[in-house]
């Protein structure tokens, strides 16, 4: 089938158009002339619904919203899509759906402020890629507030990177600050660690002569303290790579793009690829097999004459995209 101005006609009308009628009687000469402008007719309608379906693709792309990066193909394809989830636990939270988008803010009446941690209903894949954006349509105030996957269980009244022992992979900042997030792991080694570098203060200690005070009364109340270091604790979320990643501000699109099959976590930032979200020990980091959801942190402020006077960010949700082309 053809488009042609708005106009769809199936190819097989053209060919009727184009081929001649068998039945008429038309002399060898000017059956040639006819077989001749058919090719060619065909040839001329095939380069026009070409061309026609080239315009209409790289109009579609044109019109995808800011920060969108995809192609004709997979534009028509539906991607990891999800709702957000909110409960009686969030403080103010104001969800709408628009467009199949969802918009969230906040309307708090505490002028301190606080966070609304807020959660996908829908576990990412477990193979593949996955993307959606983030887009802020207002960012007031010049506080952190976090993007990214986190696992299900999260407390949402806390900020993603203050959940212990629940894991949280992403991107923070502010309107002047930036960091990535991942969750560490406590491991023995770590205890081992901090117990050796005690130990080497201590030796040092001995070299002066407030050491038996030290000894006396410090060190029982530290080694009280350190004996619960890297202990019955699954681990923490830990911020690192300041300034690496750019700020928020109005108008920032903030793209999360995961990958199962390789386990990573990709930033983008205005349909601008960024790089990976690295581990502690600066490799790549490993998400392979973990169940995570798309996770933010935002940040309301009242005022003393009311919600309606305070600020809050106001991000909009675009999910079911499919995941830009890699660079």
């Amino acid at each position: 089938r053809v488009a042609a101005f708005g106009t769809t006609l199936p190819t097989s009308s053209l060919f009727t158009v184009l081929r001649p009628d068998p039945a008429m009687a038309t002399p060898r000469s000017a059956q040639k002339r006819t077989g001749r402008s058919a090719v060619l007719g065909l040839a001329a309608a095939g380069a026009f619904s070409w061309n026609l379906l080239s315009v209409s693709s790289s109009t579609f792309v044109g019109s995808a919203s800011p920060g969108l990066r995809t192609t004709g193909a997979t534009a028509r394809r539906a991607g990891y899509a999800f709702d957000m989830v909110t409960g009686d636990k969030h403080r103010g939270i104001v969800l709408n759906k628009k467009d199949g988008k969802i918009e969230l803010t906040t309307k708090v009446t505490s002028s301190a402020g606080y966070w609304n941690t807020v959660l996908g209903d829908k576990p990412l894949p477990a193979s593949g890629r996955s993307y959606f954006e983030v887009h802020f349509l207002d960012k007031p105030d010049d506080v952190m507030e976090y993007i990214g996957v986190a696992e299900a269980s999260m407390d949402v009244t806390l900020p993603v990177h203050k959940n212990k022992e629940k894991e949280f992979y992403g991107w923070g900042a502010s309107q002047t600050d930036s960091a990535t997030y991942k969750f560490m792991a406590c491991k023995a080694e770590y205890r081992k660690s901090e117990e050796a570098h005690i130990k080497r203060m201590e030796d040092k200690l001995k070299k002066v002569k407030e050491f038996e005070d030290y000894d006396k009364k410090a060190k029982p109340k530290m080694s009280e303290t350190c004996a619960t270091w890297w202990t019955g604790l699954k681990g923490m979320n830990i911020g690192g790579d300041p300034m690496r990643l750019p700020v928020f501000n109005k108008g920032t699109t903030v793209g999360i793009d995961v990958d199962m099959d390789k386990g990573t976590l990709s930033f983008w930032e205005n349909g601008k690829y960024l790089g990976l979200l690295h581990d502690t020990n600066n490799k790549p980091m490993d998400l392979k097999g973990k169940k995570l959801v798309p996770a933010m942190s935002l940040f309301g402020r009242g005022s003393y004459s009311g919600p309606q006077y305070g600020s809050a960010s106001k991000v909009q949700i675009r999910m079911g995209l499919e995941p830009p082309p890699l660079p």
